[in-house]
């Protein structure tokens, strides 16, 4: 499945979870956020689409993504190899 095929098939399921996804330009690679009340996922807008997937991916996996959502074979690869990469590396969280 090409890059940019996956790239939808994650913001189509980011936005069944009632989050937004925007590509954006910045110093940041990406994550998952809550900006007045509104869930965002952010991804740097100069990252190759392969990078995004990835970005979008982890994300997914740490909000948890439910094991009754239809996902292309490629897509539900990606997600599972993100979820196994978040349990292996502790989250660093900060509030402003």
């Amino acid at each position: 499945m090409k890059a940019d095929k996956i790239l939808d098939e994650l913001i189509n399921l980011a936005k069944t979870m009632d989050y937004d996804v925007r590509r954006e330009s910045g110093t940041f690679k990406g994550g998952a956020c809550v900006v007045h009340d509104r869930r965002l996922i952010l991804i740097n807008r100069s990252m190759p689409l392969e990078a995004a997937s990835v970005i979008l991916a982890r994300a997914l996996a740490k909000i948890g993504v439910t094991d009754d959502s239809f996902l292309k074979p490629a897509v539900r690869d990606l997600l599972d190899r993100e979820q196994a990469w978040v349990h292996t590396h502790p989250e660093v969280t900060f509030t402003l």
